[in-house]
């Protein structure tokens, strides 16, 4: 649950959904230079489709991790222990007492959750799409806002007026 769960949340940042590991990957490459103009070039526009994409992927992002939930509990499996499971798998160091058949439920869930991924990815660019932007321009303004307190502050008041209107 722990790389799916880092995964949608990276993806409400950077715009990729469970495979959010290889976009951020592929983001922190960006050279400084490529990041430093696009913070200079987001205009109040361009951040408010950002916000309404941004809102509609974390509602997404919320139905997802209920429904990969739903599958752990599925096969049987405490969400809690699949996260203490999935935590040992990923980092050697950590070690985690398992039974063969926690084993076994924790691969089945994971190959459950591996089959959402590409449906999860085209729903996520679709909708980020559906409200203007292209997925690497969506996650150039999500790196741009990662390291621009103006733009942060921007964006937040964006946020916050389409709270109180709506």
């Amino acid at each position: 649950m722990i790389t799916f769960k880092k995964n949608i949340i990276t993806l409400a940042l950077t715009g990729a959904l469970v495979g959010g590991l290889s976009t951020a990957a592929k983001a922190q490459q960006l050279p400084a230079a490529a990041t430093a103009q696009a913070q200079t070039t987001i205009s109040t526009a361009e951040l408010t489709k950002f916000a309404d994409a941004f809102q509609e992927v974390q509602v997404e992002n919320q139905a997802a991790q209920q429904e990969m939930m739903g599958i752990i509990k599925t096969e049987g499996l405490d969400v809690q222990r699949f996260t203490e499971i999935q935590k040992a798998q990923m980092n050697p160091e950590t070690e985690v007492e398992a039974t063969d058949e926690e084993l076994k439920k924790h691969a089945a869930v994971v190959a459950e959750l591996k089959k959402m991924q590409p449906a999860l990815e085209t729903k996520m660019a679709g909708i980020i799409e559906e409200h203007g932007l292209t997925l690497d321009r969506y996650k150039a303004v999500a790196m741009a806002l990662q390291q621009d307190k103006e733009l942060q502050k921007k964006f937040q008041g964006i946020m916050m007026k389409k709270q109180t209107e709506g």
